[in-house]
């Protein structure tokens, strides 16, 4: 499917046309504390998309989302502007509307060249509903800028898992393109495609539901020999196996975990032989047993990063979403450091704005075979077709074949 989506979506120089206006989904959604941005490289790396487009004369408008309605990093894209202007070398405009008079009178009165960047899309309810292409199409954000645009192009590989309207809709409607970042990102799909019995995954992070079912459709698949898990996943499914003390439950029970321990228990139980969890774990109080856990741990133990290190070392390609641990705290940094340090001397690819700014930090990051812009997307596009993918492929037979 990967091979054949990369032969039949036209790339970038097909929509980068003088005097063409085109709406570009880029994703540089991205680790935030205290209104600052950790990691800026979705930023660098989509500065390329919108450079190429900008320098052919092309009128740039940019669509992106950072955060959730409701979680704390949820807020304006004005940051992201500035970052995105160095990177680029040319001024943005920022609009602080979507699809209002003001953001579509803007758009009209663009000059060659010239780049707008639209408010947070979420900040639109119907934008983080997910639904069938030809129904995302029929939402106001579609039909409102659609008709203000000759081409799209989708570079956002981190949400091309999504099914939502600025992902999937806009090529039901108008000719589309893949930018720079979706056409590397297909390119190394297909690699490790292609060579998946020789490849090792490893998942962490704190996003359980979709790395659990990460983890299934790549094992049913037969997508890599083995899975190496760490982060608050490796949690909760060691609390799958094991006792779990009253301070551990109590956290889980106020993550909304519960019910993912017993999706983790059944999991385990198809493919315990296969999903290698941590022997121990590394808290303010010490080291803990993996088979007695009564307190909530910030990093795998000594004796995991030796195991894991050694498994890594047997693998040509190694596949690596989200942290061991939580890395915003230096104590607990180990563990993701020796692990990237252990795949940089295999064929690493490394995805998802945590891991790689754990990379930047541990000084691996140039020694890294494949850096992803999407974590779980790099992973779930492994073992299930990608809604955006999909809709790409439809848009091209639609509107180019």
């Amino acid at each position: 499917m990967l091979e054949h989506a990369l032969s039949i979506i036209p790339n970038i120089s097909k929509c980068s046309k003088t005097s063409k206006k085109i709406i570009v989904r880029i994703d540089i959604n991205s680790p935030i504390k205290n209104d600052k941005i950790l990691d800026d490289y979705r930023l660098r790396a989509h500065a390329r998309t919108i450079s190429i487009l900008s320098d052919a004369g092309s009128r740039v408008v940019i669509l992106a989302h950072q955060g959730r309605p409701g979680q704390d990093d949820f807020t304006s894209l004005e940051i992201h502007k500035n970052l995105l202007e160095k990177y680029v070398g040319k001024s943005i405009m920022f609009i602080e509307d979507i699809i209002g008079p003001y953001a579509l009178n803007k758009i009209d009165n663009m000059e060659n060249g010239d780049i707008v960047m639209l408010e947070n899309v979420r900040l639109l309810s119907e934008e983080v509903v997910e639904g069938p292409p030809e129904r995302q199409a029929n939402t106001w954000l579609v039909r409102k800028l659609a008709p203000h645009a000759d081409y799209f192009v989708f570079d956002g590989f981190a949400v091309a898992h999504r099914s939502q309207p600025s992902v999937v809709g806009f090529p039901m409607v108008m000719p589309s393109c893949m930018g720079y970042v979706m056409e590397r990102e297909l390119a190394a799909l297909s690699e490790i495609w292609r060579n998946r019995k020789l490849t090792l995954i490893v998942v962490g992070g704190a996003k359980v539901p979709e790395s659990l079912r990460a983890i299934k459709e790549a094992l049913d698949k037969g997508l890599a020999d083995k899975v190496l898990v760490g982060g608050l996943v490796s949690v909760v499914m060691a609390s799958a196996r094991s006792r779990v003390g009253p301070s551990l439950r109590q956290f889980l029970e106020g993550m909304g975990l519960l019910s993912e321990v017993e999706r983790a228990r059944t999991l385990l139980e198809s493919y315990g032989d296969f999903i290698v969890l941590p022997d121990d774990f590394r808290s303010r109080s010490g080291t803990l047993d993996s088979s007695n856990l009564d307190e909530v741990p910030g990093d795998i133990g000594d004796a995991t990063i030796a195991k894991f290190s050694e498994i890594i070392a047997n693998y040509e390609y190694v596949v690596i979403t989200g942290p061991m641990g939580k890395i915003e705290e230096p104590e607990f940094f180990a563990g993701t450091r020796r692990i990237l340090e252990a795949a940089s001397r295999r064929k690493a690819i490394i995805g998802g704005g945590h891991t790689i700014l754990s990379a930047e930090k541990a000084g691996v990051l140039d020694k890294i075979f494949h850096v992803s812009t999407g974590g779980r997307a790099f992973l779930m596009a492994l073992s299930e077709e990608l809604p955006a993918v999909n809709a790409l492929v439809e848009s091209a037979k639609r509107f180019w074949l």
